[in-house]
């Protein structure tokens, strides 16, 4: 797959979960891998305010989730980062905890931001209550009765992160000193297994609250329903500058993919994978179906996609009956590249990757890279310019001059030290704008360049112009990485930020986007998996798509 086909911010945009993902390689591993999770401490009073703590132990080593809820008044509740207090906090830590550990971290881990953290600490989180769907759980489970799964639907969820923040931000232990001294060595791994006992944890939680209020006549959550709850996620800007910040982890990702999609595509087609294709195809469907959004770009694109997803499986429906034996998966495939949209495209390939488990659930354990950046001083400025005219020709395409090329800015807002974007000809700050517009960055070196004797080394060339050290640092470090940059200009006013913030949501494996503006939008984590009472061989990879009838 050629890398401008991919890497564009519209492709991005309309990615999906896979095998691949971290939510899904993360419960590979603590299935096949026999990692066990057990609650050490369940301290909650009657409206279900305390401390929680979960022990998880692989191989020789103990690790803990604290969980502390709290009372928090509505007038406090809120998604939005500037946030101060929470219904719900959590850590994740290295080890096992002890009076003194859990008082620190009781002082800490409900300020997040604001409280300090050691390198024991490899995660930090908090997340409030769904407070329509959670109370209307505990009335149905009070009553002894269980809750309509189509009002399951609607939400999805008990519990709403606001943020799970990893990788060495406010103190925590970074990948780096993580991946040596513990067993998460595959990024967000860790993440993943914290949203993942979170989930656990919200349900404990709405069936203690429940219990308390009617002991004698209370129930628990049928299987059936509990499984389609996920866990909540509301992200906005603060995860787009990652895939600009991070280039040879995200070509990492995308060779992966790319890699797991051209070791299946030129095989042939049998009719019993045919079938398993079929079925997987009709439940992306449903998925589709059911998922609930308010926003018009969200709904105009899912409608879409259902439409061209129903062309899609008719078109593969008159190869049933027929003998198959001389087609090879590329030919299904093209065509919903020359019929469907981009998301069908997306749906095509990532249920095609579960026919061949084998295939991705190894590239699925090497997701992670060395992400130094080196300068060549001896290069020549001529080959510097070849680069250039080679790699980035999408960049040198863009017309700088026409405002709207070069309306946005990005900058680190002082109050949360989050990313936030500005509008460059109606708002201050441009002065502050983070060095993200590679295109932009790209064009200029390129242009410069030009004015110069081309056979000049870089070294010469840096020491009268030392500000185009970064730029050039990163052209020449990614030369072998064909799928590290996003080949669209990230400053036009044509930018919707959230096909940014898709494209990382799908290596984590969200689901259900319900997107709130073109800057923010919720989702769901874990949607449909098991839980840890039965997890097993059949059920650990078969909950991608999730529908209201994927548990009879």
């Amino acid at each position: 797959m050629n890398s401008a086909e991919i890497m564009t911010l519209e492709k991005m945009g309309s990615r999906y979960p896979s095998r691949l993902s971290f939510s899904r390689s993360m419960l590979r591993r603590l299935l096949f891998d026999n990692w066990t999770i057990s609650k050490s401490k369940f301290d909650l009073d009657e409206n279900g305010y305390g401390t929680a703590i979960y022990e998880i132990k692989i191989n020789n080593n103990i690790y803990s989730l604290v969980c502390f809820s709290q009372h928090l008044d509505s007038a406090d509740r809120s998604d939005r980062v500037i946030a101060e207090k929470w219904d719900t906090a959590y850590s994740l830590i290295n080890g096992k905890l002890d009076d003194q550990e859990l008082n620190r971290l009781r002082k800490n881990v409900p300020l997040q931001e604001s409280g300090r953290n050691s390198p024991k600490e490899l995660i930090l989180s908090r997340a409030n209550k769904s407070v329509r769907l959670f109370e209307y759980v505990v009335k149905c489970l009070s009553n002894g009765k269980q809750p309509d799964i189509n009002e399951i639907n609607k939400v999805g969820y008990l519990l709403r992160t606001t943020a799970v923040y990893g990788s060495g931000k406010f103190g925590l232990s970074d990948f780096a000193n993580t991946k040596a001294v513990t067993d998460f060595n595959q990024p967000f791994r860790a993440e993943m297994l914290a949203v993942y006992i979170i989930r656990e944890f919200s349900v404990q939680l709405v069936e203690h609250v429940a219990n308390k209020q009617n002991p004698n006549k209370a129930v628990k959550l049928e299987n059936n329903i509990k499984q389609h709850l996920g866990i909540g996620n509301s992200t906005g800007l603060g995860m787009a500058p990652f895939i600009i910040k991070h280039p040879k982890l995200i070509n990492k990702w995308m060779k992966q993919y790319t890699q797991s999609l051209d070791n299946i595509i030129n095989q042939k087609v049998d009719s019993k994978k045919l079938t398993a294709y079929f079925k997987l195809l009709k439940k992306a469907l449903l998925y589709l179906k059911e998922v609930t959004t308010f926003d018009e770009y969200q709904i105009t694109k899912n409608s879409k996609t259902v439409k061209d997803l129903e062309k899609f499986i008719s078109h593969l429906n008159k190869f049933q009956k027929e003998n198959v034996n001389d087609l090879q998966w590329i030919d299904l495939i093209k065509f919903t590249i020359n019929h469907c949209n981009f998301d069908t495209q997306e749906i095509a390939k990532v249920q095609l990757l579960e026919l061949y488990p084998e295939i991705s659930e190894e590239l699925a354990e090497d997701m992670s890279d060395v992400e130094e950046m080196k300068i060549n001083e001896s290069q020549t400025l001529k080959q510097l310019n070849s680069i250039i005219e080679k790699d980035y020709k999408w960049a040198l395409k863009v017309d700088f001059s026409d405002k709207n090329n070069d309306y946005l800015f990005w900058y680190i807002s002082a109050a949360k030290l989050e990313p936030r974007l500005g509008e460059r000809y109606n708002e201050e700050g441009s002065e502050l704008e983070q060095h993200l517009g590679v295109a932009k960055m790209v064009q200029n070196l390129h242009t410069k360049m030009q004015k110069e004797n081309l056979d000049k080394s870089v070294a010469e060339y840096l020491i009268l112009n030392p500000e185009l050290r970064g730029i050039i640092r990163r052209i020449q470090s990614l030369e072998q990485y064909p799928y590290a940059e996003v080949q669209d200009n990230i400053l036009s006013k044509e930018t919707i930020p959230i096909n940014m913030l898709r494209f990382k949501l799908s290596f984590f494996g969200a689901n259900r986007y319900d997107p709130k503006s073109d800057r923010w939008l919720r989702v769901s984590f874990f949607s449909g998996a098991p839980f840890l009472s039965n997890l097993n061989a059949e059920n650990v990879d078969s909950w991608g798509f999730a529908t209201m009838n994927s548990y009879h």
